[in-house]
């Protein structure tokens, strides 16, 4: 553990173009992005007991981590049809470093002490996953200059395909793919498996915390304004009667219920109030329960694929 890290990323971008004139006497446009990122460290809320704001700052690190985790795993694996890029901004920021046109190195950085030992294997598997990632990477065209190559290389396809048919008269075209329709189809399956039901729960149950709130500050308002009109008219008529015994006493009885009703609205307000922050830190002691249990199921699933490659390596050996 570090005792004095910040629990927060760092990301600095640079970003360089190049225009030079080219073989057709215009100019062209590279550029070039230099992505220099520092990631917080992922730690254990029950190692370093943090509460309150330090508790919630370190939930969301941890939830962005594991985020990552999930890009760089399913970017391993060749199965994988959807990346979830978009899943934090980390992620979504960090997607040209990661799968895209780039060259990417990761320095994981570990410590000795036993006590971190769950941490620092943690973190050795999560830089082991990240260095099979394989990116192609090429130069950076400006977005105007290789759409417009691509239209020209596409007019040049169709006029061959054009010089191809002449004579024949076929007017034929090929039969539509359906690649897209079932890439679409996969990302659909990948979204509605996506583990977003803690985070729709939570949503839900501070809507609902929000809209009693509303409705409890609403009564209030209602029986302060009927306290002060009750209030009001007493004074008046203390005026203008010259002392009314009964009619005094009266009023003085209504009010008073009346304020005891107004107090007793109040200390719901406040009953209310700590049961939403019970029921908040709940929702983020869950939260972090859940992040530690992706974590130790990543951990666990690389640990069997490694074992599993190992006895295949045996059983291979064994038989020759």
């Amino acid at each position: 553990m570090n005792e004095h890290s910040s629990r927060s990323h760092a990301i600095f971008i640079i970003t360089v173009e190049c225009s030079r004139i080219g073989a057709d006497g215009e100019s062209h446009i590279t550029v070039g992005r230099l992505n220099l990122v520092d990631l917080a460290g992922s730690e254990r809320q029950s190692k370093t007991g943090a509460t309150g704001e330090r508790f919630k700052e370190a939930t969301k690190i941890n939830l962005s981590l594991s985020a990552l985790g999930n890009v760089i795993s399913a970017l391993v694996d060749s199965k994988s049809a959807h990346i979830p890029y978009r899943d934090s901004k980390l992620t979504r920021l960090l997607q040209d470093s990661l799968g895209g046109n780039s060259k990417t190195v990761m320095v994981a950085c570990i410590g000795p002490a036993s006590y971190n030992f769950e941490e620092t294997l943690g973190t050795l598997r999560y830089a082991n996953r990240a260095k099979n990632i394989k990116n192609q990477p090429r130069v950076n065209e400006d977005p105007k200059d290789a759409l417009l190559r691509e239209f020209q290389e596409e007019i040049e396809m169709l006029k061959e395909r054009l010089r191809q048919r002449k004579g024949k008269g076929s007017s034929g075209s090929a039969p539509l793919s359906s690649s897209t329709l079932g890439t679409l189809q996969e990302d659909i399956e990948a979204i509605r498996n996506d583990d977003t039901i803690l985070v729709q729960e939570k949503e839900r149950l501070i809507r609902e915390i929000r809209e009693k709130h509303e409705l409890l500050q609403s009564e209030l308002a209602e029986q302060a304004r009927v306290a002060q009109r009750i209030s009001n008219i007493q004074s008046r008529l203390i005026v203008g009667s010259g002392g009314s015994g009964d009619l005094d006493s009266g009023l003085e009885t209504r009010t008073k219920e009346q304020m005891e009703q107004l107090e007793h609205k109040r200390r719901e307000l406040a009953e209310q109030k700590r049961r939403e922050r019970e029921m908040v830190e709940a929702l983020e002691r869950q939260e972090e329960d859940t992040v530690d249990l992706k974590q130790t199921f990543s951990d666990l699933r690389t640990e069997v694929e490694a074992k599993s490659k190992k006895l295949k390596k045996m059983m291979i050996k064994l038989r020759q």
